[in-house]
Order: C-alpha cells, then sequence, then structure tokens
C-alpha cells in the first residue's frame, strides 16, 4: 500500500486523513469511534431499476441483481481522482456517480468514464452515493446530506445531521425507499427525509452514542448498530422503537457494531466486537428478538456479509475470506489473501466479487470459494458494483476502475 502524500487541490484536507496511516485511515476512524462506546423482519427489499445505492438495495444484502463479469478481459476505463475512492459507486442508466476522500462527488460516462460534473464538499467522503428519482444523495464528513441533481451536479437540497468541527460527519451510506431517504451520522442521529425536499418525516436521537454503519430496510423495519452495543428496530414509517437486542450476556462484556447490518429473511445479521477485540457475527432472530446463533472470529471484522443464497461472505483482517452457512453459522469455506480485507463483497449471480488491501480484486465461486479471476489494482481495492457485466471498483490511490 502505498503511503505518499496525495497531490491535488485538497491536498491539507484529504491528504491529512491519509496520513493516519493509509489503509488504516477509515478503520482507525471507525474504531475511534466505536469502542468508544463498546458495550418484523420480512423479505429484504429488492433491487429496482430506477435506483442504486450501497450493498444493491436497502436490506445492504451485497447482492446485484444483474449480469455479473465471470471473465475479465481488460480495463474498459479507468478514471483519477484526486484520492482514495473507499466507497462503492453507484451505477444508474448511463451514468456512474462516485464520491473520494478529495471531498468531490463525480458523475461520469459509464460507456467512457469522462467526467459530466463535479461537486466539491468541504471534507472526505467515506459513505456510498445513492441515486433515485433523478436526485444522487451524498453523506459527507462534513456532517451534510446533500440531494444534486443527476443530470447536472446542481445542488436541490441539503439537511445538516452533525458538523465536521464536533467530529460529527457520516460515515454510513445512506438508503432510499420510495420517496424516503434514511440517513445516520456519528453525531447519534438518524433522520427521514423526503428524497424531493429534504424535509423531514421523523427522528431517532442517541445522545452520546456514534451511528456509524448504514441503516438497513426490509419488511418496513429499520435496522441500525448503535455505538451503546444495541441494535435497534424501528418502525420505518415513524421512526418509532420496536425492539431492541444486547448482544450482552455477562457484566464484564461490552460490545460494539463493527459492520453494515444485513437484513435477511426473518433475521437480521449484526457484526460485533467485543472488549477483548473478538469478532462477532450475530444472527438475530426478528420475531423472537433472540440470537439464533453466534459465530466468532479471532479478529474485529469490517467487512459486512453478503447474502449469498444460503451463505454468508465476508472479509477479515486475519486476511482472509469467510464464508459460513446462514441457517446454522457453521463455517462452509475460507479463503486466504495476501492482505486485510474490510470491504464488503459484492454478489452477482453465483459469483462474489471481494477487494483486498493486497492490491487484488477477488471473483470467487460462491458455493466453494475457488477463484474464477482476479484483477491487480495499483494499489489497496475497495468495495465493487456490479451493473450488466461490469465491474466498477476504486482503489487508495484514487483510481475507479470500469473491468470489463
Amino acid at each position: 500500500m502505498s503511503d505518499q502524500t496525495p497531490t491535488g487541490r485538497k491536498n491539507g484536507q484529504a491528504a491529512g486523513h491519509r496520513r493516519v496511516a493509509c489503509l488504516w485511515g477509515p478503520l482507525a476512524l471507525l474504531l475511534a469511534l466505536l469502542l468508544a462506546g463498546c458495550r418484523d423482519g420480512g423479505q429484504p427489499e429488492a433491487t429496482v431499476s430506477d435506483a442504486a445505492m450501497h450493498r444493491a438495495n436497502p436490506a445492504r444484502t451485497g447482492v446485484f441483481e444483474t449480469e455479473g463479469l465471470a471473465e475479465y478481459s481488460a480495463i474498459k476505463w479507468q478514471f483519477p481522482a484526486e484520492d482514495w475512492v473507499f466507497a462503492a459507486p453507484a451505477v444508474l442508466g448511463d451514468s456512474v456517480y462516485a464520491v473520494s476522500y478529495d471531498g468531490n462527488v463525480y458523475a461520469l460516462d459509464r460507456e467512457t468514464g469522462a467526467e459530466r460534473w463535479r461537486f466539491e464538499t468541504e471534507q472526505p467522503i467515506i459513505a456510498a452515493p445513492a441515486v433515485a428519482g433523478g436526485l444522487v444523495f451524498i453523506a459527507g464528513m462534513d456532517g451534510n446530506v446533500y440531494a444534486l441533481d443527476a443530470a447536472g451536479g446542481a445542488e436541490r437540497w441539503r439537511v445538516a445531521l452533525g458538523s465536521s468541527a464536533a467530529g460529527n460527519g457520516i460515515t454510513g451510506s445512506p438508503a432510499v425507499v420510495g420517496d424516503t431517504i434514511y440517513v445516520a451520522g456519528e453525531s447519534g442521529l438518524l433522520l427521514a427525509l423526503d428524497t424531493a425536499t429534504g424535509e423531514e418525516r421523523w427522528r431517532f436521537q442517541k445522545e452520546g452514542q456514534s451511528i456509524a454503519f448504514s441503516p438497513a430496510i426490509a419488511g418496513g423495519t429499520l435496522y441500525v448498530g448503535v455505538a451503546d452495543g444495541l441494535l435497534y428496530a424501528l418502525d420505518a414509517a415513524t421512526g418509532a422503537e420496536q425492539w431492541t437486542f444486547d448482544p450482552v450476556t455477562g457484566p464484564a462484556e461490552r460490545y460494539s457494531p463493527t459492520a453494515d447490518v444485513v437484513a435477511g429473511d426473518g433475521v437480521v445479521y449484526y457484526t460485533t466486537v467485543d472488549h477483548n477485540l473478538v469478532g462477532q457475527l450475530i444472527a438475530v432472530d426478528t420475531a423472537s428478538h433472540q440470537a439464533r446463533w453466534t459465530h466468532q472470529t479471532d479478529t474485529e471484522n469490517f467487512s459486512a456479509p453478503a447474502l449469498a443464497g444460503d451463505l454468508l461472505i465476508w472479509g477479515g483482517l486475519d486476511k482472509s475470506i469467510h464464508a459460513i452457512n446462514a441457517a446454522t453459522g457453521e463455517p462452509a469455506w475460507d479463503f486466504a489473501t495476501g492482505d486485510i480485507v474490510f470491504t464488503a463483497p459484492a454478489v452477482a449471480g453465483d459469483l462474489i466479487y471481494v477487494g483486498g488491501a493486497d492490491k487484488n480484486l477477488y471473483v470467487l465461486n460462491t458455493a466453494d470459494g475457488q477463484v474464477r479471476w482476479q484483477f491487480r489494482a495499483d494499489s489497496g481495492v475497495s468495495s465493487a458494483t456490479i451493473a450488466d457485466g461490469m465491474v466498477f471498483v476504486g482503489t487508495e490511490r484514487g483510481v475507479l476502475y470500469a473491468l470489463q
């Protein structure tokens, strides 16, 4: 991984985040947020053709209902941002929307990679964009949620969840369901906003507690992990608290979430770390609000699992990609990588796409973890987006690749 200081207009601002230690910038940020607070489901919302967002759908399953790329042939195009393209881009219609640590939002031509417009914010952008209804929704580390015109990039509205001066930025990605956008921030505030106007519909506030990861919505319920260690289930229409799940079973235990919640069929998968830095992936039953099973790992996991059929697949700080049975939590297969994996896997068909800090994009069979193909990038590889037989993925050095 490169430890060079990036150049460009935002050198002093974005470079400062990179100097936190390159790859460990966002991980250190999330750890600082999370460890400080250590302590009815239905079918997932389907991917729809007129919206694009983080992890393919509001349920955050990571499953893209599109043709995957079974064989890699070439780089179709590559676009140089000014710093790390950390989040997966949103691909909709003939456009690709990407964000970067340089604080910019980029709209690119899907066929050529040519820049159509850019929108500049005041701080790095870690959260993935969402696109729906002709608008691009951005959650920034400056604490603002922006709605931009998808065609030209003009700002339609913005709403503040916090302030960069107070360290209350947004690291979790927004979810869009119908005409409502849901987004949460480090300030402990979760808002439901009208997509067209930004008007507040409801709010959920946890004073003194960070919400660092993306909310998941399924079957009319919103699920979100909070730094107090609890998983909260809220009515997506009103924000009313329905129930909570607390992983603590003993007086000395403390837990914090470490990745996005994933909503399945009657179960929510909740990734946490305990006070000994042991990772847990917990399957929480949405009817009983109890754990069906808990799978422990030797390290924390910042990679939210993808729900690939009957398997959960994620990457770890132990330099491996793991697959377990979603019904039982029993191990299915492991795949060794050359460095840590903190990205969220993407699934399309029978393949899973996982970016590693070792500069590789791994494409594996979901069933057995065997390599179908892999791509060697310029630096550490971020989370990928799959669309119509192409793969779009960014890197630590700020290159966004379109692979065919």
